[in-house]
């Protein structure tokens, strides 16, 4: 029996999977819901290890799939590189990463975009400590294609996170390739990334090394932002089926 377990991003916890829950429950799913520690990247590791594990102990016989959303991706992705063969499917949901190093192209571009690309930081910094007006956030996360009450909802369970995770979270790139340099869990029969056209926080690029570097599959969902996969009927419904699916496939 497959048991999913998942896990959030950064604002939030593990509320924002409630949207899919009675999907879940309608094809009688087993899943958990893990809440993470985002007090300090280290408490972040540590809890997502300890969470699965302690849901391992507690149902033994089954087949676990981790489910990770953003940044709660790479902690799926770093529990499935711990755990390695006890997992039995890695699934992530507008997860990228950049690549520790860049082609001297890249480098290049980077220059020109300097200030836009500092600007966009700032931005982002701002956005997580909660201090960018509400219209504006939505636009980054959500399209039109998820409904309003549902983005409200979803809005009085936001939390802010503490600004020392946040600077851990912005100069992180280098911690979580280093975890990548043994690739112990990968294969497009194992891991799945699952991500949104009209994402605007990540570049599809940051999604695709993801997918190389993990030999995985991937799936695309056009027009979609960075939480409509899960929070649009337009998409959750494909999404619901597509990730029991790809368990299922032996």
């Amino acid at each position: 029996m497959n048991h999913f377990i998942f896990f959030h991003g950064v604002g939030i916890r593990s509320h924002f999977w409630h949207i899919i829950v009675p999907k879940l429950e309608e094809k009688s799913i087993e899943y958990s819901l893990v809440d993470l520690d985002f007090s300090s990247l280290d408490n972040a590791f540590e809890s997502s290890i300890r969470s699965v594990k302690e849901i391992m102990k507690k149902y033994p016989d089954r087949n676990f799939v981790l489910v990770g959303h953003s940044l709660g991706g790479l902690f799926a992705i770093y529990v499935a590189q711990q755990l390695g063969d006890v997992i039995h499917k890695l699934i992530f949901v507008n997860t990228g990463l950049a690549p520790k190093r860049v082609a001297m192209k890249a480098m290049q571009q980077m220059q020109i975009n300097r200030i836009s690309k500092f600007i966009k930081k700032i931005g982002m910094r701002m956005l997580f400590s909660g201090k960018l007006p509400k219209w504006l956030t939505r636009s980054l996360y959500f399209t039109d294609k998820t409904p309003e009450h549902i983005k409200m909802e979803l809005s009085k369970h936001k939390v802010r996170e503490s600004r020392a995770f946040l600077m851990e979270h912005f100069n992180s790139k280098s911690i979580w390739n280093s975890h990548l340099e043994r690739i112990h869990f990968s294969g497009p029969d194992n891991v799945l990334s699952v991500f949104g056209s009209k994402d605007k926080t990540t570049p599809k690029r940051a999604f695709m090394y993801l997918v190389k570097k993990l030999n995985a599959s991937f799936s695309i969902y056009q027009g979609s932002g960075h939480n409509d996969i899960i929070t649009a009927p337009k998409y959750n419904d494909k999404f619901v089926e597509e990730i029991i699916l790809f368990a299922d496939n032996v």
